[in-house]
């Protein structure tokens, strides 16, 4: 008796979730639209899209995001423990429709645009007009995914990376100009024989075919700032991160540990304890391009056309098509609130359509 009892006020409390879930799904299906949110590191965008499309109208009886954002790195940590299988969220009941366009890699931040509804099917005119991108890169390592969190694959010694100047990096950076031919990273979302990339190196499989070069835009690539305190050199100022994007970059899995009794990245070892490594010559961009473009993958062939290795530990995309970080993005907490969603999309549609026509 009891347990059939329980069995029903299980089963009641699963329609009245449903019931809810699909009354708050009904108002949010009268919005139509797209604006702009800024997605800070240490979340995929779907994992950010998954917030969205949970907590819309929900507001301040909503998830907070750090608790939404600390479930998906367990998530993203089971994935990758088990290597074939892949974690799945829980499934909750809506009858919206939410997307997002030109994805960003987890440990990246900065502008992404999401759709909803119809907007889901106009998210291509936002994206119309390129992207920016603030990029930071540490010469004298290499790794397998270009980025942090790859596992080093070449570590050059003290010596030669020392003699990389700023001069050296500036005179390589128009040969990553114009229409260019880029090698994706094997961390990538392309697919390959029906698989994306990652899912390749994540689970150790050997990929099927060479990874081919595609034909990439890259409009400008500015250096902002160089520093090698070894060898004494300094040049330009340093854009510094918004804050809280600043700190992740610092702190956590970045943070500077001295871990090695040499105190260097090693091979076939994770760089990320090294990213913040002391002393470690770093140089940042700010890269406008078309779509398709690796930002991992130009630091990466810098590196090597000034005859060291490059690694990228941050990136923040400043732009996307006419859509500007802060000026036109809200943050993810206010993706609970239709008010603000709502205000997001008008915003977004006057910028738009102001730029466009002039």
């Amino acid at each position: 008796m009891l347990k059939a009892a329980h069995d029903v006020a299980a089963k009641q409390a699963l329609f009245r979730l449903a019931t809810n879930s699909s009354r708050r799904s009904n108002d949010a299906s009268q919005l139509h639209g797209v604006f702009a949110v800024n997605k800070p590191p240490g979340i995929s965008c779907a994992g950010l899209l998954d917030y969205f499309k949970r907590n819309i109208t929900r507001g301040p009886d909503s998830m907070s995001f750090d608790e939404h954002f600390q479930r998906e790195k367990e998530l993203r940590d089971e994935s990758a423990l088990s290597k074939t299988k892949k974690a799945r969220r829980r499934f909750v009941p809506s009858n919206i429709r939410v997307g997002h366009g030109g994805t960003l890699d987890v440990e990246a931040a900065g502008v992404l645009v999401f759709g909803i509804n119809n907007g889901c099917k106009q998210l291509g005119e936002y994206l119309v007009g390129g992207k920016s991108y603030l990029a930071t890169g540490r010469l004298g390592v290499a790794t397998e995914s270009y980025d942090a969190e790859g596992k080093v694959t070449r570590v050059c010694c003290h010596s030669a990376t020392k003699q990389v100047t700023a001069a050296m990096i500036a005179e390589a950076i128009p040969r990553f100009v114009g229409d260019i031919m880029q090698r994706p990273p094997i961390y990538s979302a392309i697919k390959l024989d029906g698989k994306r990339l990652y899912e390749y190196a994540r689970t150790g499989e050997q990929v099927p075919v060479e990874i081919k070069t595609r034909k990439v835009k890259v409009d400008d690539i500015k250096l902002l700032y160089y520093e090698n305190q070894e060898a004494g050199e300094r040049l330009g100022t340093q854009v510094v991160l918004p804050q809280a994007v600043a700190d992740y970059y610092a702190s956590g899995i970045y943070e500077w540990r001295g871990e090695g009794a040499s105190g260097d990245p090693v091979v076939g070892q994770p760089l990320l304890p090294f990213a913040n490594q002391p002393l470690a010559p770093k140089f940042q961009l700010l890269v406008s391009s078309g779509g398709g473009v690796y930002v991992r993958s130009l630091i990466h062939d810098l590196g090597e056309a000034v005859g060291s290795a490059a690694t990228m530990v941050s990136l923040v995309r400043t732009s996307q098509g006419f859509l500007r970080l802060d000026r036109d993005t809200i943050e993810p907490e206010d993706l609970a609130y239709m008010d603000r969603v709502k205000e997001a999309m008008h915003h977004a549609e006057s910028v738009v359509s102001t730029l466009r026509h002039q």
